[in-house]
């Protein structure tokens, strides 16, 4: 019960007592005072008692109020604690909300880096299948390429048969032609032991120089595919000028005539007389005869 509560009782208590003084003072100056007094007595009793009911139930009131204000302070210590404690609740949620977002927030930079990664991975899955693509299609044109080598290899090699054959029967040629050189020097070492004045004849600078004879060396042709260029197997030794015409031939088969054009070392160039060609389709090869007379 607060200070004013028990102000305004005891000021009741005092009115009511002033009171109950001047109606006896005044009952007692007018009536009959045994009478009044007994009355007045049991009025006052009365008054008395009902004040001290009262007064009673005011103090029980004011007991139960105090109690009833001690309960609720203690519900307001507890409820203050309770919302002490929500609100330490409240900063740890806050806190465990904002490790979460953090949380979060690496995840998705992690998530974010990891869809890069991805990327880059397929930008070098694609190219490393591009790679691929390109090496397996470098491994067929290889391949391709092989196979054709192969065929060439096989092609030269029986061109190097072909020509080692050829060879061969041009060694047994210029065996041949050996014999023959052989006999026609032993046929002019007759001649002059038995025409000297012939063999001189034969036997002159200038009339030696008049006759030359050579083999074919290479061929090559001319821009149009056709053949164009002779290598004789001739030099400066043998004492050939340019200008000069050779007449080649196979076996007894006329093939075509060239002209001189510039004397090597040990080969002359010769270039091939285009209107002498045979009528035979036959043409130059190495190891043919020429001669710049028959």
């Amino acid at each position: 019960m607060s200070t004013t509560v028990k102000v305004f009782i005891v000021l009741n208590l005092l009115l009511a007592l002033a009171f109950m003084f001047v109606q006896m003072t005044l009952y007692a100056t007018r009536e009959n005072w045994k009478r009044r007094w007994n009355d007045d007595t049991k009025a006052l009793a009365e008054d008395i008692k009902s004040y001290a009911q009262k007064v009673a139930e005011e103090s029980y009131g004011k007991v139960k109020a105090e109690n009833l204000a001690t309960s609720q302070a203690a519900q307001l210590v507890d409820q203050q604690a309770m919302i002490k404690k929500q609100e330490n609740n409240l900063s740890e949620k806050d806190k465990s909300i904002q490790a979460a977002q953090l949380t979060l927030s690496k995840n998705d930079e992690e998530i974010k880096a990891l869809r890069e990664q991805n990327q880059t991975l397929s930008n070098t899955l694609e190219l490393t299948r591009q790679s691929n693509n390109e090496k397996t299609h470098i491994a067929q044109v290889a391949r391709a390429v092989a196979f054709q080598l192969n065929v060439k290899l096989a092609e030269v090699e029986d061109d190097y048969n072909n020509a080692t054959t050829a060879l061969s029967q041009r060694e047994e040629e210029l065996g041949k032609q050996s014999k023959l050189i052989n006999q026609q020097t032993a046929t002019l070492a007759i001649l002059k032991e038995r025409y000297p004045k012939i063999a001189n004849e034969l036997t002159d600078e200038k009339t030696s120089a008049s006759f030359l004879q050579a083999v074919v060396a290479a061929v090559r042709n001319n821009p149009q595919g056709k053949q164009d260029l002779v290598m004789l197997t001739l030099g400066k030794g043998d004492k050939v000028e340019e200008g000069v015409e050779f007449i080649l031939f196979r076996n007894n088969s006329y093939i075509v005539r060239v002209r001189v054009e510039k004397v090597l070392g040990d080969m002359i160039a010769c270039r091939v007389v285009p209107e002498s060609w045979n009528t035979n389709s036959l043409q130059i090869q190495q190891g043919d005869l020429a001669q710049n007379r028959l």
